[in-house]
């Protein structure tokens, strides 16, 4: 919708000196015989003279319309700045405006997440896992791709919980705390995988049931390198929360600046192939053919609620 209506502004700006000078001529009027014959001999005269020689040049300098679509694809408004038409500024503005907001934007969301992933580190070295903490530097890249539910679950979860909650039995033994992320995700992988119940709670038939949620469990879990903890860290996890909103808002906002940049190369194009359209509507002129955009309200539609409209008349 918005790049229609930036479609049809643009239509209006090349088409509105038409109408209007079409609307000074007023209508087409024949001239005696005698002064169309005058008039035929004196515009011969001007085609053989120096003005012949001048055109002629103008138009070898004027560039191909594929070329000038191809700039007008690539750089908006550059098709315009050679022609020496001021509204090729408007187009560069826009290209400034819009790729300045992209580069802008896109700094602002890393400078964000680098501040609230040192955060995350910090909570990964506050778990205490058999009385030993967490080293945060070890060898976990939490920059790279593939962590953005992680640091989402820091958002939703106090505690991530033990991936291995008693080391000293061979094998892993799952969290069992519910109000940590891993025992959560235990609980999930019991209830779908234990056929049997025992108050009310669900249990095993079979080793293979056990082992299946087992299987989910480690699936879904985060290793312990990975485990966190944000007890006694409460500002670090408010500020967590207020780092991790603003890089995502960041993020967001730059699908502004992408739809104004496609709509400016979207009407940098129109706007040559009008051009060359109305460059070269010399016999719709003869033809009498008159084009003429002007505000239409539908009937029943409030003050103001105007829609363009281009109308085609032509003399008779």
């Amino acid at each position: 919708m918005r790049t229609h209506i930036i479609t049809l502004l643009a239509i209006a700006v090349f088409l509105q000196p038409l109408a209007a000078a079409q609307q000074q001529n007023g209508p087409r009027r024949e001239a005696p015989l005698s002064g169309r014959l005058e008039m035929g001999r004196h515009a011969d005269a001007v085609q053989e003279g120096p003005f012949r020689q001048r055109d002629s040049d103008s138009s070898k300098r004027r560039l191909s319309p594929g070329v000038r679509l191809l700039l007008g694809v690539l750089v908006p408004g550059l098709p315009q700045f050679l022609d020496g038409r001021p509204r090729a500024w408007a187009y560069f503005a826009v290209e400034g405006v819009a790729v300045g907001g992209l580069v802008l934007l896109n700094s602002r969301g890393k400078s964000y997440k680098n501040r609230y992933v040192n955060l995350a580190r910090a909570a990964r070295g506050n778990f205490v896992y058999p009385g030993l903490r967490n080293n945060p530097t070890e060898d976990v890249d939490l920059m790279a791709e593939g962590y953005g539910e992680y640091f989402e679950d820091l958002l939703k979860w106090q505690s991530s919980g033990d991936y291995d909650n008693d080391p000293d039995q061979p094998g892993i033994q799952p969290e069992t705390d519910p109000r940590t992320y891993n025992g959560h995700q235990w609980d999930i992988a019991m209830i779908n995988n234990y056929t049997g119940t025992s108050g009310g709670l669900p249990v095993p038939l079979s080793a293979a049931e056990e082992q299946a949620a087992l299987d989910l469990y480690l699936q879904q879990v985060y290793t312990r390198g990975l485990n966190w903890d944000w007890t006694g860290l409460e500002a670090e996890n408010a500020e967590y929360h207020r780092l991790f909103d603003r890089s995502e808002s960041s993020y967001r906002s730059r699908s502004n600046f992408i739809a104004a940049l496609i709509a400016n190369h979207i009407v940098s194009v129109l706007d040559v192939l009008i051009t060359e359209r109305l460059s070269n509507s010399e016999s719709l002129r003869r033809a009498g053919v008159s084009l003429e955009l002007r505000m239409h309200s539908p009937a029943g539609a409030p003050a103001g609620a105007g829609q363009p409209m281009l109308t085609v008349g032509r003399e008779f």
